[in-house]
């Protein structure tokens, strides 16, 4: 799936009307879902998406023990919008993803992040 198509169907599920809001927001979540996995589970996510956002994302050596509502409160606070908001932004990058990467990676993401991220990730 090719950068902008990525871009666009983040915009469509989020419903915002900024692209360059819903751009941000990929970028962002991206970037802390990395931060929350291991540098080889990040690497290897990255590897499946475009060039422009495998260089957006900065690498950590130690993943960031946060929570799925830790994860979201980041988001929020990276966004300047509500929780409740931040969590649908969350979940519409998590879905994009889902189309954007194979299953069996998905499947080493989910994996890692543990059953009670599911609700973000459906």
């Amino acid at each position: 799936m090719e950068y902008d198509d990525i871009v666009d169907r983040v915009q469509e599920r989020t419903e915002l009307e900024s692209r360059v809001e819903a751009e941000r927001t990929f970028l962002v979540v991206l970037q802390l879902l990395c931060d929350r996995l291991t540098g080889d589970q990040s690497w290897d996510l990255l590897a499946q998406l475009p060039a422009k956002a495998k260089k957006s994302v900065l690498m950590t050596a130690v993943p960031a023990r946060v929570t799925r509502e830790e994860l979201v409160a980041r988001a929020a606070e990276h966004l300047a919008v509500p929780v409740d908001q931040a969590r649908e932004r969350v979940r519409a990058v998590f879905a994009t993803l889902r189309e954007a990467v194979t299953s069996g990676e998905l499947d080493h993401v989910i994996r890692q992040l543990g059953g009670d991220w599911v609700d973000l990730l459906a």
